[in-house]
């Protein structure tokens, strides 16, 4: 309740831009764009500590890959061996390595691995990765989806300040229910995707939309672009 009180009276946003933040447009990174990902190799097959969003944090064989970038960090791929075989588990370690290094350089450099595990189950954000490959917010119609998912996981691992707040409180507007919902948790990763989308590739977004996003959250996009954020492999202005 005290809590509620504190929202109320800071005088933050009652509203929001997109009804589905994530789902909008899912046309910001496609398939066919670069990638800085380079090369995979297999490591080990390994019992090792993991978070599966089945049963939470829990011991179980892996395959484990190292993942080379043209730039930025290097990091373990970790496949549940649920996949069966090595080859099967390096098809799925090469399909979200390649997707990883679709991200622009700041999104990747705080994050030190990625996990991959079947099931219908949310993705899990920030400095490690976890990916279900039968989300079904990655599967079907929203298979277009998956390179802006990753987007949205990988934007939990961005260190923020209180410029943020301010921003936010400057903007009195969220870019989506999820965002209003959990400010603190959430804001940051439903905001990035729509940075990336005005100031990387503005052309796959309606006019309406863009424009709606620059008057929208201003102070958002002034603190990002503030960042002076590499963007390798996208091409951003």
């Amino acid at each position: 309740v005290v809590l509620g009180l504190l929202w109320c009276s800071t005088g933050f946003a009652k509203s929001y831009l997109f009804k589905d933040s994530l789902y909008t447009d899912c046309d910001i990174l496609i398939k066919e764009d670069p990638t800085s990902f380079q090369t995979l190799t297999y490591i080990e097959e390994k019992m090792i500590m993991s978070m599966d969003r089945r049963g939470g944090v829990q011991l179980a064989d892996h395959f484990i890959f190292k993942a080379k970038f043209k730039k930025g960090n290097d990091i373990p791929i970790r496949v549940n061996s649920e996949f069966r075989t090595k080859d099967k588990a390096e098809k799925q370690a090469l399909k979200y390595g390649t997707i990883f290094g679709q991200l622009p350089n700041f999104l990747r450099e705080n994050v030190f691995t990625l996990t991959i595990h079947k099931g219908n189950k949310p993705w899990g954000g920030g400095n490690r990765i976890t990916i279900h490959t039968g989300n079904s917010g990655t599967k079907g119609k929203w298979k277009k989806c998956v390179e802006e998912t990753m987007v949205h996981e990988a934007g939990h691992s961005l260190v923020t300040g209180s410029s943020w707040t301010i921003a936010q409180e400057a903007d009195n507007k969220f870019i989506s229910p999820y965002a209003k919902e959990f400010p603190y948790r959430e804001d940051v990763a439903e905001t990035i995707l729509w940075w990336i989308a005005v100031r990387c590739n503005p052309d796959r977004i309606y006019k309406s939309d863009y424009k709606k996003i620059l008057e929208g959250i201003p102070n958002r996009l002034k603190d990002f672009d503030e960042q002076n954020y590499d963007t390798y492999p996208l091409v951003c202005k």
